[in-house]
């Protein structure tokens, strides 16, 4: 009896430990069961905040943000929308439900990465890597590395024009050193000559954008508001490009004109996707990307950021023949047929002040090549392709016959550049601020249908804590998730 009393005791404590082992396993298993969902609730709730992209953006930029600000109710809605998204996944046996966002990335966090990667990443789909980068390396290959930088004897030669000039003038007329620099105030530079340089004087900037406008092309009268445009918000902001003096008297104003833009080859290095990317999306004079946008001309409103299609596309205008201008003044100055019908020219203006031929010379190369420049420009706005590197058969215009010869009908130049070419080198010379105005046009575009859609609210990524309770048991976990 006493053996079957022990049995009895021994079999109820293993049964009794075997059903302690069980519980525990099975609460085991039920909180890890809990955990799991816990998680996998915190992803779907975040994703459920990616889900919320802004579909105009997506569809014409291909940039996927979403609005921190939920449509302008603040980022305390969004914390809200999230903990009750994170609550209704986990459902009644949770308690004590608490979301906090701790953090965003934003689309123009550490100088736009977030762009330049979706960006990148939507090119490289689009469009074979390698035939992005052949887009720059082929205008590397059409200019040859030139871009406009003045020889160093060309430079010697009109500075020694200069100092002969000053030298003689001084000596002539008693005054001080220097005033021969300047034609126009010169008392014994009377013309004796019909002088080229009163053309271009008389010109506008309105009036040279239509010379180099086809006839039969309007200007679209679309304008934006710049005083919420985000580009000025970050910095983005450019300084007004000085056209070129017309006046064509002054050694100094001639060479600030030769070298106001400066040296852009190395500005086209590494920029190929970015360049590529905004000749796909954006709008230009030649050609419509975007039947929704606001401005007709995006890529020149990128460059000169004005506030109407009209002042964007003169303002392009005079930085196109800006670029054009010290390339055909090297090509000019090469030719010697030319410059030597240039030194006939200035002798038969200085009259009788013979001290003033050197220097006039290159004064009259200028306004020569200045009208070359405006000629080509022309070229590129008929949808043409214009000769780089100028010689004597590619030469358009006449220095005797002006009007006559900035109407001339050209043919493409196989082994020229186009307009998107030029206005893709002005957008690698300053791109980062044509990236801060990429911004102003997407949201200028989508505020057409959101009115409260601010690009600075764009975000492209978010951290979160999370905090729930589940049968006395608290869960806490950190999460992240971008696009």
């Amino acid at each position: 009896m006493n053996n079957k009393g022990r049995i009895v005791v021994f079999i109820s404590l293993i049964t009794a430990v075997m059903l302690i082992l069980i519980t525990l396993v099975l609460q085991v298993v039920v909180l890890s069961a809990a955990r799991s969902k816990d998680v996998i609730a915190t992803r779907l709730s975040m994703s459920d905040v990616k889900a919320c992209y802004n579909r105009y953006i997506f569809e014409h930029y291909h940039i996927l943000l979403f609005d921190k600000t939920a449509g302008g109710n603040g980022e305390a809605y969004l914390e809200e929308w999230l903990e009750q998204a994170f609550s209704e996944k986990l459902g009644d046996a949770y308690s004590d439900i608490r979301v906090v966002i701790t953090d965003f990335l934003m689309l123009t966090d550490q100088s736009y990465a977030p762009l330049k990667e979706q960006m990148q990443e939507y090119m490289t789909y689009a469009i074979a890597e390698k035939g992005v980068q052949a887009g720059v390396d082929k205008i590397k290959e059409k200019t040859g590395g030139q871009d406009g930088t003045l020889p160093e004897d060309l430079k010697e030669d009109m500075e020694h024009a200069e100092s002969e000039t000053e030298y003689a003038d001084t000596g002539n007329t008693g005054e001080q050193e220097g005033a021969g620099s300047d034609l126009e105030e010169n008392p014994v530079a009377q013309l004796a000559a019909d002088d080229p340089r009163d053309y271009t004087k008389k010109l506008s900037s309105s009036v040279i954008l239509n010379l180099v406008l086809p006839g039969d092309k309007t200007v679209s009268d679309a304008s934006i508001t710049l005083s919420d445009a985000p580009s000025l918000r970050l910095g983005g902001f450019f300084t007004n490009y000085k056209e070129v003096n017309r006046k064509f008297d002054n050694m100094v104003s001639l060479f600030e004109g030769l070298t106001a833009l400066g040296s852009w080859q190395d500005s086209l290095a590494d920029t190929g996707i970015q360049l590529a990317y905004i000749e796909q999306v954006f709008n230009c004079y030649r050609e419509e990307k975007n039947d929704t946008a606001v401005l007709a001309y995006e890529q020149e409103y990128l460059i000169a950021g004005k506030a109407s299609d009209y002042e964007n596309l003169r303002s392009v205008a005079h930085r196109m023949i800006g670029i054009r201008y010290p390339i055909n003044y090297i090509g000019l100055c090469k030719q010697p047929d030319k410059m030597e019908r240039l030194t006939e020219l200035a002798t038969a203006i200085a009259g009788a002040a013979p001290y003033l031929i050197p220097a006039l010379k290159y004064f009259l190369a200028g306004c020569w090549a200045y009208i070359e420049s405006i000629a080509d420009v022309r070229v590129l706005f008929d949808g043409k392709k214009a000769a780089f590197t100028k010689n004597q058969s590619n030469w358009i215009t006449d220095i005797d016959h002006i009007s006559e010869s900035l109407s001339k009908q050209t043919e493409d130049a196989e082994n020229g550049l186009d307009y998107q070419a030029y206005l893709s080198v002005l957008q690698a010379m300053s791109m980062e601020g044509v990236t801060g105005r990429m911004l102003d046009l997407m949201q200028i575009n989508t505020m057409q249908e959101e009115p409260d859609f601010r690009i600075l609210h764009g975000a492209v990524g978010f951290e979160a804590d999370f905090e729930s309770t589940f049968d006395g048991y608290v869960f806490r976990y950190h999460q992240q998730a971008s696009y």
